[in-house]
This record gives structure tokens, C-alpha cells and sequence, in this order.
């Protein structure tokens, strides 16, 4: 049985939701090269676990790449009403994202990444999160990435709490699950800085 002083070591893993040759971010076309540095990290709805996720994503790819990202309290000054719910590209978000990048709406969009004047907007949307039992919590979430109003790469991916180096494993408490959110976004900021070209 897990002794308590155990309890601390829980690991917070990146667990991926992969489909063929996808991961947490993908370039639409195999060629896409860099037109600028600046860029803003956007929550797709306007809830707690979607305004957390953008914060420390906005946090990682500061610490983790070379883009000039903006901080959400400016994102939040130059678009009023910020955060708010965008159509995102899925049909449905029950238990698994049904992806249909067809949804997007790109009109707000354009219109955000127009107010903001930034080279890259990263669009972040977590409409859905699963519970296995009582003692794994894994919130799931899709992405876009836009150059001028125009997808350039996308993603999914989930920050999953309460999973330990044994077979027992404490319910997730709220640290533990902020805690897991920061370790994906540290993740997949580095996969981005890495594919772009912009890792520190």
C-alpha cells in the first residue's frame, strides 16, 4: 500500500491523442517556414479550465521559445469582452473531441488576430474532460494556430491528473490538476518552439 510519504511523487503526464501521424502540434503543410516572432495565446471559451490552460500556455512558450508572446491581461485590454465562447473545429465534445476543422469560426478570428496585431494567434479549446473512476482527470484539448486569418498547424492533446508510479493512485486534487495543465503546456510549447524553429 502507498505510504503518504509517496503521495508526493505523483507524476502528471503528457498523454497524447493521437491519431496516425498527429500530435500535439502540426504544421498544415510540410513546408511552413516563419513570417514573424509576435504571437498571442487565445482561450476558445470562456471557462476556468480553458482561461487556466491559456494562461500556462501563454507561460511556457514565453520561457520556452523565442516568440514575443502577449500576456492574457493585454489580450484582455485590447479585446473587450475577453475571455468568450468561439465556434472551435469540432462537432461535439462528449467524451472524445469530434474533430471538424470546418467549424472554426474564422471571422472572429480574423477580427481578434486583426485587434491584437500579432503574426501568430494560437487558439486553444478545451471543451470536454474525462473521469475514469474516481482517481484520473483528463482534461482535453484541441488547438489551432493562425498566420493572418489563415490555419497554419493544429493540434490535440490532454493534461491527465491522479496517475502515480504504482498501481494506487490518490483522487486528483485541484493542485494536482493545475499542476498537470502546467507540465502539458511546458510540453507542448516545447514541441512548438521546436517545430517552428523558435526553441530556446
Amino acid at each position: 500500500m502507498m505510504g503518504h510519504g509517496r503521495l508526493k511523487h505523483i507524476l502528471f503526464f503528457f498523454l497524447p491523442l493521437v491519431l496516425g501521424a498527429c500530435s500535439t502540434f502540426n504544421p498544415v503543410n510540410g513546408d511552413f517556414k516563419l513570417k514573424g516572432k509576435t504571437l498571442a495565446v487565445i482561450a476558445g471559451l470562456d471557462n476556468d479550465a480553458n482561461m487556466l490552460t491559456a494562461q500556462y500556455m501563454t507561460e511556457s512558450l514565453k520561457k520556452n521559445t523565442r516568440f514575443q508572446v502577449l500576456s492574457q491581461k493585454q489580450i484582455g485590454q485590447a479585446i473587450p469582452g475577453y475571455p468568450d465562447n468561439i465556434q472551435g473545429p469540432y462537432r461535439s465534445a462528449y467524451f472524445e473531441i469530434e474533430v471538424d476543422y470546418s467549424k472554426t469560426d474564422m471571422k472572429r478570428i480574423r477580427s481578434i488576430q486583426q485587434k491584437l496585431g500579432v503574426d501568430y494567434l494560437y487558439v486553444l479549446w478545451t471543451p470536454s474532460a474525462t473521469v475514469y473512476g474516481e482517481k484520473i482527470h483528463s482534461l482535453n484539448v484541441i488547438s489551432q494556430m493562425f498566420e493572418s486569418g489563415k490555419e497554419v498547424a493544429n493540434g490535440r492533446f490532454s493534461a491527465t491528473a491522479g496517475r502515480s508510479t504504482c498501481c494506487l493512485s490518490p483522487t486528483p486534487k485541484d493542485e494536482d490538476k493545475v499542476n498537470a495543465v502546467k507540465d502539458t503546456a511546458d510540453y507542448v510549447s516545447k514541441e512548438i518552439g521546436q517545430k517552428t524553429g523558435m526553441a530556446k
